[in-house]
């Protein structure tokens, strides 16, 4: 019943962001409205004006983490917080956004309570789509596209999965729009483009616990080379590049140690025996599925039966070795984004170790934010940045470009940004380290999964 549920709750939103985008775009068009947007006072109606030269028209391609996604959904109120719309402002340069109605797509998370345990809901409500229908986005990130997807997914004509639902409300307006993010790119005739993508090529591990589960390295490179090389030849646009995070460091993945802490407290039993029974060792990592698996086992201790599965699933968890292998191929596609970046003059933002700076915490308004759930850097999904840190990756942006290219481009207030956000600081302090609400991993994972599994519920 449950999934039945869903699925006509799925098929309800479509419907709905189908008629009423039609609606919006005929309406529009008939009144000789140019667009249609109601936040484009922050970001500009286009990306065809800026005080900094070489901006002139600025592009922005990637994943979710350049849409401006955060606590599990692309929402109006959220997106204009990305790093891009960050570095847009900063650059006196405009870059319209596809703006999602409240509660966004799909709805966003919301923490109820911090607890401990933290107890996250996602808000009521169906988004009908897209605010402004009418208006050419210039950031054209779609969340959940994979570097094969930024070259070659295209919007469809009637949406049938939630992969291309999403595809649809970031690339298929204005109505009738039909090019991949990179042909698209093309198509605007940029003087900039920015690209960061190949996150959720890395991230295909995390969800299924297994290294082999990422792009290959041969396929990556492939890849990202006929990107660059095609925006190069085809565009006089200048190229900044952000290379990849480490994404066994996000607290989308919970530490064995939190986990097996968690399970003895709850059942009574030692951490010794409770780690022997999910075999779980220091250092491994906890996904979406161990931590389905944990709970189950919890509740059968507590009914006095053997728990299964234990120990855990291996797509439950990625331990030492798998780990390494994860970092080894990220150390792969970003030493290919390097020397693809030099083969085409771009600028190259290097945040996979701006990241691993952060690991060890930063210290913001006498806070030491961390990388940690609730740390104050990650929202409430685990893997894209809350305000602060998507500020914190805006200035990495700001940094290369004024060293590389010369601008004069001052950085983002973080002290600002940080006061004001809700999960940072003294407004979150919650008093132990604690994991992911299983919610919350589920979420990501169903981002993760792609167009077979993904499920925006």
């Amino acid at each position: 019943m449950e999934c039945h549920g869903r699925s006509l709750e799925r098929e309800r939103l479509k419907g709905r962001i189908r008629a009423v985008c039609v609606v919006l775009c005929a309406v529009a068009a008939s009144a000789g409205l140019a667009g249609c947007g109601i936040f484009n006072s922050l970001t500009g109606s286009g990306g065809t004006t800026s005080s900094t030269p070489g901006f002139t028209t600025t592009v922005v391609i990637g994943d979710s983490l350049s849409a401006g996604f955060q606590n599990g959904s692309l929402l109006d109120s959220q997106q204009p917080s990305g790093w891009a719309s960050l570095v847009a402002k900063q650059a006196n340069f405009s870059l319209a956004l596809p703006l999602i109605v409240s509660p966004g797509v799909p709805a966003v998370l919301e923490l109820a309570s911090l607890g401990p345990p933290p107890v996250i809901q996602q808000a009521s409500g169906i988004s009908i789509g897209r605010s402004n229908p009418a208006t050419q986005p210039y950031d054209l990130a779609v969340p959940g596209h994979l570097l094969n997807d930024v070259i070659n997914t295209a919007p469809v004509l009637v949406p049938t999965s939630d992969e291309e639902l999403i595809t649809n409300l970031v690339l298929g307006f204005p109505l009738g729009d039909t090019k991949s993010q990179m042909n698209e790119a093309i198509a605007l005739n940029p003087t900039a483009i920015f690209v960061w993508a190949g996150n959720d090529d890395a991230l295909q591990a995390d969800e299924s616990g297994s290294p082999s589960s990422m792009t290959p390295v041969a396929t990556f490179t492939q890849e990202f080379t006929q990107l660059l090389s095609t925006l190069h030849s085809q565009t006089k646009a200048t190229l900044i590049v952000g290379n990849n995070p480490d994404v066994t460091a996000i607290p989308y993945l919970t530490p064995a140690a939190t986990v097996i802490a968690t399970v003895a407290t709850e059942t009574g039993l030692s951490q010794v025996q409770v780690a022997a029974d999910l075999g779980l060792a220091d250092g491994d990592l906890v996904n979406a599925t161990g931590e389905s698996e944990v709970e189950t086992a919890i509740s059968q201790i507590k009914e006095g039966k053997t728990p299964t599965p234990t120990p855990l699933t291996d797509s439950g968890f990625l331990n030492a070795s798998e780990i390494a292998q994860v970092q080894s191929t990220i150390d792969a596609y970003n030493s290919a984004i390097s020397q693809e970046v030099t083969a085409v003059g771009g600028v190259l933002v290097d945040i996979h170790s701006y990241f691993q700076t952060l690991q060890s915490g930063i210290t913001i308004n006498n806070y030491n934010a961390t990388t940690g759930f609730l740390g104050g850097l990650f929202s409430l999904d685990g893997v894209h940045p809350t305000n602060t840190g998507y500020a914190l990756i805006a200035n990495q942006y700001i940094a290369a470009l004024n060293s590389s290219a010369k601008t004069n481009i001052t950085q983002v207030n973080v002290s600002a940004v940080a006061a004001a956000d809700p999960l940072f600081g003294l407004n979150v302090t919650p008093g132990e380290a604690v994991g992911i609400p299983l919610i919350a991993a589920r979420r990501t994972d169903a981002l993760i999964k792609g167009s077979e599994s993904r499920s925006f519920r």
